[in-house]
């Protein structure tokens, strides 16, 4: 079943989590999507730059930039990210625009082992020359606190997006059986710049759990709406929502980098 999917707009229930010296600035950019959106939804089929991807050439251009010196390192959580999957579409979308992207690849991704899933995501991540950016889904972004509160996780990762951390502690019961290794859930503050995305009818992850687990990580959250799962199950395409809080995250990662209050270059949000 498809899960429905809220009109309410993520951004604005993200200036909430942020503080007020924040909010006058993502406020002011609310508008910056409406005439993206609208060309995207009017481009002529001709038009490749919005047919192949569906991402406005302005946000390309934007992300591109935003991104380009870092390495984004997908982590898909249980069963994998089918090809439709955003992860899977952003692999490819961060490919075709030049941009640094790999994937943590599990040998088997119905049943995971979590020694043998740990050894995979810190092998990936060691590899990189760059600062790295993780980008992590369910049971994927669980093994990304696992790993980080175990310390295996270089100083080369430079922050992280957690998307329906996966509550292996209070999902489904006929599902918990098969993630009863990653329990409990690490409430350790990570050592790197984070933000949770949570919808508010996950299966896996009710909100009151993802803010929780956003204040112990010491991440912002993000209430990305009615989005079940966030997964194979939901057809959100390149999810431009995601790739807003994404660069929102490189943002953060500058602040930290420059200690400025705000960032002075231009967002997207």
């Amino acid at each position: 079943m498809r899960h429905s999917v809220s009109k309410r707009a993520p951004e604005a229930q993200y200036v909430r989590t942020m503080s007020s010296g924040y909010q006058s600035k993502v406020v002011s950019r609310s508008s910056f999507l409406r005439p993206t959106l609208q060309a995207r939804r009017s481009a002529p089929s001709h038009d490749k730059s919005v047919v192949d991807h569906g991402v406005p050439d302005d946000i390309v251009r934007h992300l591109s930039a935003s991104l380009a010196g870092f390495e984004i390192i997908i982590v898909p959580g249980l069963d994998g990210s089918a090809r439709h999957h955003w992860q899977s579409n952003w692999q490819r979308f961060f490919r075709a625009g030049g941009i640094s992207v790999g994937r943590v690849r599990q040998e088997i991704w119905s049943k995971p082992d979590y020694e043998s899933w740990i050894a995979t995501l810190t092998a990936a991540v060691k590899k990189s020359k760059k600062p790295v950016l993780l980008v992590g889904h369910s049971l994927g972004s669980l093994l990304i606190a696992h790993a980080a509160k175990e310390g295996l996780l270089p100083d080369t990762v430079a922050g992280a997006l957690l998307v329906a951390p996966a509550d292996v502690e209070n999902g489904p019961e006929g599902e918990r059986f098969r993630v009863a290794a990653f329990s409990p859930v690490p409430l350790s503050p990570l050592p790197f710049p984070s933000v949770v995305v949570g919808s508010r009818n996950d299966p896996w992850l009710s909100v009151a759990r993802a803010r929780t687990f956003a204040r112990h990580w010491g991440a912002f959250f993000v209430d990305a709406g009615r989005k079940g799962h966030i997964g194979n199950q939901c057809d959100l395409g390149y999810w431009l929502d995601g790739l807003l809080f994404l660069d929102r995250l490189v943002q953060n990662i500058r602040i930290k980098e420059t200690g400025l209050r705000q960032p002075h270059k231009k967002t997207l949000q």
